[in-house]
């Protein structure tokens, strides 16, 4: 019989932390779900009706807008924090860093080529 709480029979086993497995996870669906909704935008036929178009375009935006970069940025902070934390793997918390990061980078360059054509349409 233990003082203060503790017992004899105290479990030593550590729990195997999951946040680098996450952080990977994170990225190979963010990956997934982009190229699902690109698929569907040009899979669609031309002669598709108006409310398909718009779903399928509704679609895509709300996947390479809102799902996919908070999935990436969740994804490096999960990847940092595998990093900092003594039970968890931290190979694949690194791996998820450099894949949610280059991906993030990559959306970074593509809106910046973007935002410096827009004086070409105007």
């Amino acid at each position: 019989m233990g003082q203060w709480g503790r017992t004899a029979d105290a479990p030593s086993v550590v729990v195997q932390g999951r946040l680098g497995k996450r952080s990977v996870i994170l990225a190979l669906s963010a990956f997934a779900a982009g190229a699902i909704a690109i698929t569907i935008l040009v899979a669609m036929p031309s002669d598709a009706s108006q409310l398909v178009q718009n779903i399928a375009t509704g679609f895509f935006m709300a996947v390479f807008l809102l799902a996919a970069p908070l999935a990436h940025v969740t994804g490096v902070v999960f990847g940092i924090m595998a990093l900092a934390r003594s039970n968890d793997s931290r190979s694949l918390g690194l791996l998820g860093i450099i894949l949610n990061g280059l991906s993030v980078m990559a959306g970074l360059g593509i809106l910046a080529a973007m935002a410096s054509t827009i004086g070409a349409f105007t």
